[in-house]
């Protein structure tokens, strides 16, 4: 069994996962990453299939004012995760998550969003849950630039069409996952827009 059908496999066996957590402040149902990896856990255990986060691709944290004045951190993350069977066959998935806190849990909040969008979007499995476009979030004024390097929240404008361009042609010009990983690298080094890495990471999930 490849880690492919392995991973079929587990999607035969759990089909979908109830939204039964409750968030009181803002009263709707979801479904957490607990109850997602309690269902995922065991069938995979049970079709020699493990998952890991493998690299960091990256990551920053950006101080916000929120509306009513209290101070917060937003992180955003992209993680690599890896699939793998027992005769060490695996393949390779990028997710993006964002978190916001008020104290110091906006890491941890973001890897546990990112873990449990990849393994919703790895199996395919229905969603109950909120859509993300019925939730906002209204920050205040912008906090003041220092000399520590506090980082204001703007907003990127998207690419234009000769950038999304420009950046294709490279895509075509690689063929393989290792060549388009080391351009979202490269991209993401570069400072290159969210848009333009997703171009890159789905022509990366595409290539043989």
């Amino acid at each position: 069994m490849s880690v492919y059908e392995a991973i079929n496999a587990v999607m035969d066996d759990v089909r979908a996962v109830g939204k039964n957590d409750r968030n009181e402040q803002q009263r709707f149902n979801f479904r957490g990453i607990d109850a997602v990896v309690n269902a995922l856990s065991p069938v995979m255990r049970k079709h020699g299939l493990t998952v890991r986060p493998s690299n960091v691709l990256s990551i920053e944290h950006i101080p916000f004012t929120a509306k009513s004045g209290g101070a917060g951190v937003s992180c955003r993350v992209v993680i690599e995760y890896t699939f793998t069977d027992v005769k060490g066959d695996s393949c390779t998935s990028i997710v993006a998550a964002e978190a916001n806190d008020y104290g110091d849990k906006s890491t941890p909040k973001a890897m546990s969003v990112a873990f449990r969008t990849c393994l919703l979007q790895a199996f395919a499995l229905p969603t109950t849950e909120t859509d993300p476009d019925a939730e906002s979030y209204e920050h205040g004024e912008k906090p003041q630039a220092t000399s520590g390097g506090t980082r204001q929240m703007t907003r990127t404008p998207p690419p234009s069409d000769d950038v999304k361009a420009a950046w294709q042609a490279k895509i075509e010009e690689r063929k393989t996952k290792a060549e388009l990983k080391a351009l979202w690298q490269e991209a993401q080094a570069d400072g290159a827009h969210p848009a333009i890495l997703s171009m890159i990471a789905d022509a990366g999930k595409a290539a043989a």
